[in-house]
């Protein structure tokens, strides 16, 4: 069983903090000299460069999220207002628009059909779109209610990050992994979390249809602003922009390891086919680095 995860079948543990999260990372159980601060563990990375062309850093309109996509082999990005644009790896804009006066703060897209999914902070919904033409397909309601209790309160940080899990045997084609942006680690109301939500993609509804939150785990980390799940390894990473961490984790919650992340207000990730990684920074600019694993 992951960090403090909770499904159907079990209830939640207590949340850990960094300093547990550098024992687990360590194998420490024991004293404090023993512990490492995933802080201080560099990620392994080679520096290219900011690409941003399209100059995604004016007040009230920057980088929020960002994707791959592996059919299209271009970017997916979204700013707080709304906005979706489409660049090439280099940063060429390709295009842009606004779908809806919305808080866009993450993105992914489902390889099998190619479709975009945004997910919009406060509202806690995730909207699907076209990929070519922007056009709003569906609009999926994220519960705020998991087992009777609250734990995306209205009014609260809100969800923050987005990514999808193909799976064949899923009888969706898989689930999405979001985070919601906590700042309070004792508010059981607003909690920050990874949540796995089972989204009706194969529903033949044109209509607003609602999610299911299938679990969650806790990580004992604020500010979650960024998921990415590499299919490789199946592993999930998520990063907390307050830290400037990145955490590798299991799909059920198990703490791999955790780095130094590099950049600012990063606030996406993605990795392209050639193992490039990109950032998204809220103040601005998007880092490509070379993933050195």
């Amino acid at each position: 069983m992951g960090v403090n995860e909770m499904t159907h079948e079990n209830i939640p543990k207590r949340t850990i903090s960094l300093v547990v999260l550098a024992m687990l990372l360590s194998g420490s159980t024991t004293t404090a000299s023993q512990e490492t601060d995933p802080r201080s563990i560099v990620f392994p990375f080679q520096w290219i460069g900011n690409i941003d062309k399209a100059h995604l850093n004016k007040p009230y309109y920057q980088p929020s999220g960002i994707c791959f996509h592996s059919k299209r082999g271009t970017l997916f990005v979204v700013v707080d207002l709304g906005e979706v644009c489409e660049i090439r790896t280099d940063g060429t804009v390709i295009k842009e628009k606004r779908i809806v006066r919305a808080d866009f703060e993450g993105i992914t897209h489902d390889p099998s059909t190619g479709l975009l999914y945004v997910a919009v902070e406060g509202a806690e919904k995730i909207i699907e779109l076209d990929p070519e033409t922007f056009e709003v397909l569906r609009v999926f309601s994220i519960p705020r209610k998991f087992m009777g209790d609250t734990l995306l309160k209205a009014g609260g940080s809100g969800i923050e990050a987005i990514t999808f899990v193909p799976d064949i045997d899923h009888p969706q084609g898989g689930t999405f992994y979001v985070a919601n942006q906590s700042f309070d680690l004792e508010d059981a109301e607003d909690i920050s979390a990874v949540f796995e939500v089972e989204v009706p993609l194969k529903s033949k509804a044109d209509t607003n249809t609602s999610a299911k939150i299938l679990r969650y785990f806790s990580l004992g980390v604020i500010d979650l602003s960024g998921l990415y799940f590499d299919k490789a390894t199946g592993h999930l990473y998520v990063i907390s922009d307050s830290t400037n961490t990145i955490f590798e984790f299991t799909r059920t919650g198990t703490l791999l390891s955790g780095h130094a992340f590099p950049g600012d207000n990063q606030e996406g990730i993605t990795v392209d086919d050639q193992s490039f990684l990109y950032i998204a920074q809220d103040s601005g600019g998007i880092l490509k680095i070379k993933w050195k694993k």
